[in-house]
């Protein structure tokens, strides 16, 4: 039988952690006095248990005594001796950086006081401006970027580094150059500027170290369902479970149609079909993130209400999440968009404010008025009341919002990359609702592009 590991459930695994006895890959195994484990928490809590399994201990002699508690920990004795050593000498160097430090804090404060003192320096007062403020505004920043312009010799090669990942490459056009919209990740930011000339000479012409702030947490924690209704823009979005039966079809469709959407994908469809992830995002598509497993996140099929469901918590759909974002950024060494979509659409908020820690924003579909945006194209029932062919699903869009002059102006339409139907398969009508589509005035767009 083969076994994966906990961490990478891409990556084939024959070790176990000596605590949790979970599967291990060689990049995840944690060396410590000959035992392996899987992580720092899994190691402290064996040596604590081996540690407390001492007090039960009752040796005959010295001799047995020491003997046993080097069994029950699994020591070596030279290794004991090795690492005590390392630790001492760990913690004689902390404590030397922790006063070196302070002597610097202190001497930067007599520094700065001397310069008030005398009048060269002029005092600086804390901006209490934010904490002036007693409603915080309902906003937040969706999207950071920056632009840098600079001149240099025409003959001058240059090159940007964002956060050591070459970026662009560019030649000065007039003595004059530009590196347009660069993106910012949450965290810390360096940008450096390389400049080539004919002779083979580099140098950093600009280093750039800036912060973009995570956005607030109840504001990305709010379900999204539209876009502006004064903009005639309408998202297709298509999610990705553990089918991908017309995910080629749509591609080409989309490709024919030169449309951009955004999908939304698990774990399982990310490592069964990675061919497919992989042309997703080379032909432009964005990726959000449909959780690993695809689980119920509410007791909504129980009775009906949107309760946090048994077993559902933070630790449960970080997990779900991260998993998903590190395969994906393993398969396309990209980052996958900063939105998710909960399965079946069963969220609340609660959940999404968990979500919303990783930087994840919930997008759901348009409805509203006894409408919505949601093609049901996963019912194979025919006797079903939500069952539609593709004709009907269509004139369900096209006529979304009849009698309001907004119409379907920022709509998300849900559709899904598989389909159990051996007939009236929904997404054959892709091709003929673009058309119409764009007939009426609407742009296509991506959810980022809502979000503008």
């Amino acid at each position: 039988m083969e076994h994966y590991c906990i961490n990478h459930p891409d990556r084939k695994s024959r070790k176990k952690c000596q605590h949790c006895s979970e599967y291990i890959c060689s990049e995840c195994e944690l060396h410590f006095l000959g035992q392996t484990f899987c992580s720092l928490s899994c190691l402290s809590r064996a040596f604590l248990k081996s540690f407390l399994a001492l007090f039960n201990i009752k040796p005959k002699t010295s001799a047995d005594h020491r003997a046993s508690i080097m069994h029950r920990l699994h020591i070596k004795p030279l290794k004991v001796f090795l690492y005590m050593g390392i630790a001492v000498i760990f913690i004689i160097l902390w404590i030397s950086l922790r006063n070196l430090s302070d002597e610097i804090r202190l001497l930067r404060i007599e520094q700065q006081n001397s310069l008030i003192s005398t009048g060269r320096y002029p005092a600086l007062q804390p901006d209490t401006t934010e904490f002036n403020i007693k409603k915080t505004p309902d906003a937040m920043v969706v999207s950071n970027t920056i632009d840098i312009i600079g001149e240099a010799a025409d003959s001058i090669i240059l090159s940007l580094k964002v956060n050591g990942r070459l970026t662009a490459v560019t030649l000065p056009e007039q003595n004059k150059f530009e590196f347009k919209d660069i993106k910012l990740n949450y965290g810390s930011n360096e940008i450096i500027v390389h400049g080539l000339d004919t002779d083979g000479n580099t140098a950093i012409l600009q280093k750039i170290i800036t912060y973009y702030g995570r956005p607030r947490l109840d504001f990305l924690a709010r379900d999204f369902t539209r876009g502006n209704i004064n903009k005639k823009n309408i998202a297709l979005t298509f999610d990705g479970g553990a089918g991908d039966g017309a995910a080629a079809e749509i591609l080409d469709y989309l490709s024919e149609k030169k449309i951009k959407c955004t999908m939304f994908l698990t774990g399982s469809f990310l490592k069964t079909y990675p061919d497919i992830v992989k042309r997703m995002v080379k032909e432009g598509h964005e990726i959000g993130n449909h959780t690993w497993s695809h689980p119920h996140l509410t007791t909504f099929v129980k009775n009906q209400k949107h309760e946090t469901a048994p077993g559902i918590t933070e630790k449960k759909l970080h997990s779900e999440l991260d998993k998903t974002s590190k395969l994906f950024e393993k398969i396309t060494k990209t980052k996958m968009s900063p939105f998710w979509r909960a399965p079946y659409g069963e969220h609340n908020l609660q959940i999404r404010r968990w979500a919303s820690e990783l930087g994840y924003r919930q997008i759901g579909w348009t409805l509203g008025n006894g409408e919505n945006l949601d093609t049901h194209d996963w019912v194979i029932d025919t006797t079903s009341t939500i069952y539609k062919t593709p004709q009907q699903v269509m004139d369900k869009i096209l006529n979304f919002g009849n009698g309001s002059s907004k119409k379907s102006n920022g709509g998300i339409i849900l559709m899904h990359l598989d389909s159990q139907r051996k007939n009236n398969q929904i997404h054959h009508m892709v091709p003929a609702l673009i058309d119409s589509l764009h007939n009426r005035g609407y742009q296509l767009v991506k959810v980022s592009e809502l979000l503008e």
